[in-house]
């Protein structure tokens, strides 16, 4: 399989495991509700991966994707300053980001294509290959449960952490 580096964000993250990506190649439903959770216009929601033109507004703010650039890096972890103070701010602010070190040290020493097809691997149901997000606790085809290894290692905490956030949105 040819793996496309427009899917491998400079920060670890695997774009096609992203519940927006997977929304808006293959779910119009998903992004039509994930459009309505965050108020934004369904075009505007849509997302190709990190390094492509068309992100969400929040990727269009990024600042590791353009650093990168102006570095002349592919990840965050070729820097001189990795991990800078960027990168770990971004690293606790969701749960779907739990194992961004881990992926820039695969990504270092193997190489985004290898790496890639780990996290296809990592990320696919173990019943019916279906590529799920981190927060797909139950397959999104067959409804396996984990939908992937991400849920399986660490469903408790990402629970954990949404619920800490849905405290934190409830105070605001």
């Amino acid at each position: 399989m040819i793996y496309n580096k427009q899917h491998a964000a400079v920060c670890g993250l695997f774009c096609p495991a992203c519940t927006i990506f997977i929304a808006t190649q293959e779910d119009p439903e998903r992004l039509k509700f994930l459009a309505n959770q965050f108020e934004i216009d369904l075009e505007e929601m849509k997302c190709n991966g990190c390094r492509s033109d068309k992100r969400i507004p929040y990727c269009d703010t990024c600042k590791l994707y353009p650093c990168a650039q102006e570095k002349g890096i592919d990840f965050c972890g070729e820097c001189d300053e990795y991990p800078c103070d960027e990168l770990k701010e971004f690293q606790t602010a969701g749960a779907h980001r739990f194992e961004l070190w881990e992926a820039q040290e695969h990504l270092i020493k193997e190489g985004y294509e290898k790496w890639m097809e780990e996290m296809t691997n990592y990320y696919s149901c173990p019943k019916c290959g279906t590529i799920n997000s981190a927060y797909d606790f139950k397959c999104r085809s067959c409804e396996n449960t984990p939908s992937n290894q991400y849920t399986k290692k660490h469903g408790k905490r990402i629970i954990e952490f949404l619920r800490k956030q849905q405290t934190r949105l409830k105070k605001d």
